[in-house]
């Protein structure tokens, strides 16, 4: 053994040492012993910590008696679960993705575009069932832990051996690959428990079998078979159902089974929004609105574009540039751009030929001195409405000259907006219909037109364009301003 070799090896032991009293505990849920470098008061403070940065970072919907309701389910399942003394919050956060997700501790969190696309209580209790067992069974606790010891050891190994270093890339894939494994054997687990704590709170166990269902036709519909984000690390939704249908046929009839408790939940739904809200933004195009800030802006030509809630992004088709825009923290377009250059290996090479806006406006080329990722773009900062935004257009340097006119007139769109049409524009909302006679659901939008699609009507109510509806059903529709229609 070499002394660089002998060197790892003694670290490691020490290493391994030092975390042995806290390297382990017992799982809640299995009974075994768990890698977990996490005590239950650092889980829950983690939680806290990350539920500031949801609320910040992606807002909760402000819809006080629809928070509550979803608090309500959701405490009544994790009652029944391994670790009631947690301090289980759920939320229901304004984003329209079909999405739910948990932190440490007892942070869970439905998306308000999942919550349009459930049809009953019981679907919503099967998600947030799914959720409560990552919780119980910590398997966020024991991913970080597992990561925190592979960043560890990687470390060490770097410190110790320099001829480490050159494989650091390939030992965070081969952490990714190995961890996948894991990832996919809990979400299983969490399936069975949330499966569990559903039929122990009296849902009818199918409902999981239906939300399975029902994302799986959301996944199929979804732009280049994107996955909705509740299942991009999941195993497929349909094998996922097969399996809750042969776990849930051997469990006992529910007390209170039949119910699905579809009208009480119905009503909650009534009103909620659907789809991105336009106040915040809107692609017609290539040009980008904004009537809540008053702004708009055109996009290269061919360029996809995102809209998030700190920023707007815009990808080259090539996918080799970005154009960002967002809002600097800064008063004053100076103060901004001072800001900016003061980040560190980030230089001016020069001013930048463009003045966007009609206020006070400057721009800039740069450059980001990295040994591994060198990047080139150019920066403008300007004033409107009272705010400073950012508009950052970047690539490699290679490529700047031939990206450079593009970004320069898309920095030059940025103006006004002026058209008054889109200064009140309205979000689209679910609207409940109790239909009045027997008639298909194709028939039904005829009769009570959507902004939406037949195919996206179909999708939310879980039906086809022929299922059949009965006098007084209450089904959805969807009104409001689509952008992608008017």
């Amino acid at each position: 053994m070499n002394r660089t070799q002998h060197l790892t090896a003694t670290a490691a032991v020490i290493l391994a040492a030092a975390l042995g009293p806290w390297a382990c505990s017992t799982n809640p849920v299995t009974g075994k012993q768990q890698l977990n470098l996490y005590s239950q008061e650092q889980e829950i403070a983690l939680g806290r910590q990350y539920h500031e940065q949801v609320v910040q970072q992606i807002g909760l919907y402000p819809d006080e008696e629809l928070q509550r309701y979803v608090q309500r389910v959701g405490a009544r399942l994790a009652a029944g679960g391994e670790r009631p003394e947690l301090p289980w919050t759920f939320r229901v956060v304004d984003d329209a993705s079909v999405n739910a997700f948990a932190l440490p501790g007892g942070f869970i969190y439905l998306t308000r575009g999942i919550l349009t696309h459930f049809n009953s209580e019981a679907e919503m209790a099967a998600v947030l069932g799914h959720e409560i067992g990552h919780v119980t069974a910590r398997h966020q606790v024991n991913q970080m832990s597992k990561a925190q010891l592979t960043q560890v050891g990687l470390t060490l190994g770097m410190i110790l051996s320099p001829e480490a270093r050159q494989y650091g890339d390939l030992a965070n894939l081969a952490g990714g690959l190995l961890f996948l494994k894991f990832g996919r054997d809990d979400e299983r687990q969490a399936d069975d428990l949330g499966l569990r704590y559903l039929h122990d709170s009296q849902y009818p166990a199918e409902a999981m079998g239906e939300v399975f269902g029902l994302l799986a036709r959301v996944s199929a519909k979804s732009e280049q078979g994107r996955l909705p984000g509740f299942l991009t690390t999941h195993p497929y939704p349909e094998e996922r159902r097969e399996r809750m249908e042969t776990q849930y046929a051997g469990l006992p009839d529910s007390v209170a089974s039949p119910s699905w408790q579809r009208q009480p939940y119905l009503q909650q739904l009534d009103g909620v929004v659907f789809g991105p809200d336009p106040r915040e933004g809107f692609f017609r195009g290539s040009r980008f609105y904004h009537p809540g800030l008053r702004f708009q802006l055109d996009a290269p030509e061919g360029w996809k574009g995102v809209n998030q809630k700190q920023a707007v992004v815009w990808q080259s088709p090539r996918e080799d540039a970005l154009l960002v825009l967002s809002l600097s923290q800064e008063r004053t377009v100076r103060q901004a751009a001072r800001a900016f250059f003061n980040q560190q290996g980030v230089r001016s090479v020069g001013n930048f030929p463009v003045q966007p806006g009609s206020g006070n406006s400057l721009a800039s080329t740069f450059y980001v001195a990295s040994q591994q990722n060198p990047l080139q773009g150019a920066v403008a900062f300007t004033e409107h409405g009272g705010r400073v935004f950012q508009l950052l257009g970047f690539t490699r340097p290679n490529d700047w000259r031939s990206y450079a006119d593009d970004v320069g007139r898309s920095m030059q769109s940025f103006r006004a907006l002026t058209e008054r049409r889109y200064f009140d524009v309205e979000p689209m909302r679910v609207d409940m219909v109790r239909v009045g006679s027997a008639m298909t659901l194709a028939e039904f939008d005829r009769r009570y037109p959507s902004s939406i699609s037949l195919e996206d009507v179909a999708l939310i109510n879980n039906m086809t364009p022929s299922t059949q509806l009965r006098t007084g059903q209450e089904v959805k529709r969807v009104r409001g301003f689509n952008p992608e229609r008017e």
